[in-house]
């Protein structure tokens, strides 16, 4: 083509164009970054969890740590798709399980209503719930990434490196949101603010007298009361609930909603306690 800055068939600095004709599609292995965004757009759970069947039967799924890859094996790949590549497998971008992005996964099938997966996935995945002797570091310090198993050197199995608060401190967090109080905790309903609580927690997670605590909203201590053997916990609404106030009074309310007054005082910090009894 002629082109007004120079002459024909050239660009300002005199290089010669070229004309593309076609592409021949490389497909590469899969990346785990796919399902998270096809998550996103699943119709209903059922189409959630065929998404989720796939990735555990895929070579993204670590069988032996129970664990997602960042991607498939790349050992047929050239080193043109970049530096991922130059990494033995199960290191850093190389089919290690990457953090960040594995705790993006685990939120998407949390928020796709995948209750029974996402607490197995979390329960194997989650640093909080590792065994220290294989993740190598305290439970309480976060990794970049984990050596998968398609490392050649199995005694770095499962271990953790590059310790540091990633991205995935913020994908936690949102987890751990979810897990406790729900997607929307506070709703307004006919012109009034309520609070429901919906946890999506397990028995496993619970201590021996049937309870687990979090801070919620940095001022209200809230304790999950639960009594085994009365179905799946995560599958339960709240029964009744018991609001403690500064000046250490209580009230019981009934049911799963807590409605104004109680909701607002929450919201505002002014409930230092709340039990809950699934």
């Amino acid at each position: 083509s002629t082109q007004s800055t120079g002459a024909e068939g050239k660009d300002p600095q005199g290089r010669p164009y070229i004309q593309v004709n076609g592409f021949n599609a490389h497909v590469l292995p899969p990346f785990l970054e796919g399902p998270v965004r096809s998550y996103k757009v699943a119709n209903d759970v059922n189409a959630a969890r065929t998404i989720y069947k796939k990735v555990r039967s895929s070579s993204l799924f670590d069988e032996k740590l129970k664990m997602y890859k960042v991607n498939g094996p790349l050992n047929d790949q050239p080193l043109d798709i970049g530096r991922l590549r130059a990494f033995p497998p199960g290191w850093l971008e190389n089919e290690s399980v990457w953090l960040h992005m594995e705790y993006k996964y685990l939120l998407e099938v949390l928020r796709s209503g995948l209750a029974d997966e996402a607490l197995e996935d979390i329960r194997n995945c989650a640093v909080p719930f590792m065994d220290p002797n294989l993740y190598g570091r305290s439970p309480l310090e976060n990794s970049s990434f984990l050596a998968s198993s398609a490392h050649p050197d199995p005694s770095l199995h499962g271990a953790g490196f590059v310790a540091r608060l990633s991205g995935s401190t913020a994908e936690f967090i949102s987890i751990w949101l979810i897990l406790m109080a729900g997607k929307t905790p506070f709703l307004v309903k006919d012109g009034k603010l309520v609070l429901e609580l919906r946890p999506t927690l397990a028995e496993w997670m619970f201590t021996k007298e049937g309870t687990v605590k979090f801070n919620f909203l940095n001022k209200c201590e809230v304790t999950y009361h639960y009594t085994a053997g009365s179905g799946p916990v995560h599958r339960r609404e709240p029964q009744r609930s018991e609001v403690t106030l500064n000046d250490g009074s209580k009230v019981q309310l009934a049911g799963s909603t807590i409605s104004d007054p109680y909701s607002e005082l929450i919201r505002s910090g002014k409930v230092p306690q709340l039990d809950v009894f699934l």
